[in-house]
């Protein structure tokens, strides 16, 4: 377990970390990333997060709950769950520093496809949001700070505002509560890693609030574009990291 002045400033960075999450619709998982790696190790951070993301999440559909999107959060899942028991047992097996390079890679790319297609009138259909379900799914099984993808499938898809914030926190509820069950099966996730996640979650419901508050003052351009900004700065933080990381199998 952390020490309680460690315990503090893990806290405090998810509060941080929650409110760019609550406005973006990601980039929480990022944030702690970069804090908990360092204290507990790549092995337990996906499995810490799992767990940490559920609570996360509760707070901020709870808060755009009336904008939720049920056909592209069934799409999402109908592929993402699936996919998501081969990412988890593939965890453990993949090299880390090829995945967050193509992540990262994909992340940013999707941002001038997603334009693009919107320039022409395109929007995802129901395949291609299924499609990049099973994608996302598959990467959350692997990897934390995946968000990024779901929010570019799901403005890509056509949804904005807090349309977007409370069907990516639903699909993400899933999708973590899911995680943490298979972790808990294959024996990567001690009760150290469910308190600690625990207490992360609940450290950031109060940012859910604030971050909703500011979402309600911004505009759907601004906000579109400010989650574009983040979706840069969560792809070129992820192949940063990657490049950072040896290869490991």
């Amino acid at each position: 377990m952390l020490e309680p002045m460690t315990l503090v400033l893990v806290c405090l960075a998810a509060f941080a970390g929650a409110i760019v999450g609550g406005i973006g619709g990601f980039g929480t998982g990022i944030v702690l990333t970069a804090v908990l790696a360092p204290l507990i190790g790549f092995k337990a951070l996906v499995p810490v997060l799992s767990v940490a993301g559920v609570v996360i999440n509760a707070g901020r559909f709870w808060m755009y709950r009336d904008n939720f999107d049920r056909y592209a959060a069934r799409r999402v899942l109908l592929a993402g769950l699936p996919f998501l028991i081969l990412g988890t047992w593939a965890y453990s097996r993949m090299d880390g520093r090829a995945l967050g390079l193509w992540l990262g890679s994909f992340v940013i790319l999707s941002i001038p496809l997603r334009r693009w297609l919107a320039a022409r009138g395109t929007l995802l259909g129901p395949i291609a949001l299924t499609t990049g379900g099973g994608v996302f799914g598959f990467l959350s099984g692997a990897a934390s700070g995946t968000g990024v993808i779901l929010v570019s499938l799901l403005l890509g898809a056509g949804l904005s505002g807090q349309a977007v914030l409370a069907t990516d926190a639903m699909v993400t509820i899933v999708i973590d509560l899911s995680k943490t069950l298979l972790f808990g099966e294959l024996g990567a996730l001690n009760f150290s890693a469910l308190s600690l996640g625990c207490l992360i979650g609940l450290s950031t419901l109060p940012a859910s609030r604030l971050a909703a508050w500011c979402v309600e003052r911004l505009g759907a351009r601004v906000h579109v574009l400010a989650m574009d900004a983040l979706i840069l700065v969560g792809g070129a933080s992820m192949l940063w990291q990657a490049l950072r990381t040896e290869t490991t199998f």
